[in-house]
């Protein structure tokens, strides 16, 4: 093989090595370019209107939260603003868990006296029992489903969700978490936190 061919095939080489080089940086870059779209959607996705499929939802939990608005408040109590999370015992355990595990994360960084669970259990004392066991970290109030609505999808599937009552008593922030989505209640607690921040006494 002559010093030609050589040369050669050392620049085709190098060019191949380069072209190697350049693709698996464009991945890298689409990788980048794709989770900071991933991270906007979920920023808007969580906006304080909350998402357009979801909107059909808000409705009939503001409605319900108005009509009957002061018993609610003199069982929840007088508190400044408090994120609540408003959930049934017959939901999916697994789903309930992870929304557990993000509130616990979350009550360290804000406060326990800043968020309220609203379960719904049977008023019984095996519901009592059974919520004292779950719920022992946690600042909740029992409170059946005929009280303050808890919405389901078509299907007729309880849907559990988040909501924010600021000092004035409105109900504002409605979200709904997603099963493996943990990323998305993070940023919506991002957002309850600003709010609470702006809103401080």
């Amino acid at each position: 093989m002559n010093l030609k061919t050589k040369t050669v095939y050392f620049f085709l080489g190098l060019s191949i090595f380069g072209f190697l080089l350049f693709g698996i940086w464009k991945n890298i870059e689409l990788m980048k370019f794709r989770n900071k779209i991933t991270v906007i959607e979920a920023e808007l996705l969580v906006s304080e209107y909350q998402w357009i499929e979801y909107l059909k939802y808000y409705s009939p939990i503001y409605t319900n939260y108005l009509n009957n608005k002061d018993s609610l408040q003199e069982t929840i109590g007088n508190k400044t603003s408090v994120l609540i999370y408003r959930y049934s015992k017959f939901m999916c355990e697994s789903c309930i868990q992870e929304d557990l595990q993000e509130i616990e994360q979350f009550q360290t960084e804000i406060g326990r006296e800043k968020i309220l669970l609203l379960p719904a259990y049977p008023d019984s004392r095996e519901g009592k029992i059974e919520l004292a066991n779950v719920l022992a970290k946690f600042n909740y109030v029992n409170i059946q489903r005929e009280s303050f609505i808890i919405p389901s999808h078509p299907n007729d599937v309880l849907q559990r969700y988040f909501a924010v009552i600021d000092k004035d008593g409105n109900l504002t922030m409605v979200f709904f978490p997603r099963r493996g989505e943990t990323n998305l209640t993070r940023i919506y607690f991002s957002e309850v936190r600003k709010f609470f921040e702006d809103n401080a006494d």
